[in-house]
């Protein structure tokens, strides 16, 4: 099983918190529920992380590299058992970084061309 972070305005994290409160369900489950409900069956056979980042780049995310991200999930599940060394902690830190700095030129961008 693949790990996503989602970054998300507060009014659509509170949304989505206040529609999952009301199927009785984890906001994480009821993203996967309607996910997979408006495939159908024949696109449950893709693995969700592909569908995911097939979209994110027919919006013009940018995303770190292969590596990078391997190494940074690599480092989020060692941080969920044990405390980083320094070095382990700076390396995170500058991973996390890069991926908000990526996150948010897309984000212009993606503003940018509605906007106009």
């Amino acid at each position: 099983m693949k790990e996503v972070i989602l970054t998300l305005p507060d009014k659509t994290y509170e949304r989505l918190v206040a529609d999952a409160a009301l199927a009785h369900k984890s906001p994480e489950q009821w993203i996967a529920d309607r996910f997979f409900a408006e495939q159908g069956p024949e696109a449950t056979a893709a693995e969700p992380h592909t569908l995911l980042a097939a979209a994110l780049d027919a919006l013009g995310f940018k995303r770190l590299e292969p590596e990078k991200t391997k190494r940074l999930s690599e480092l989020l599940n060692v941080r969920k058992e044990r405390s980083l060394s320094g070095d382990a902690a700076a390396e995170l830190n500058a991973l996390l970084t890069e991926a908000e700095v990526l996150e948010l030129e897309s984000l212009q961008r993606l503003a940018a061309t509605l906007g106009r």
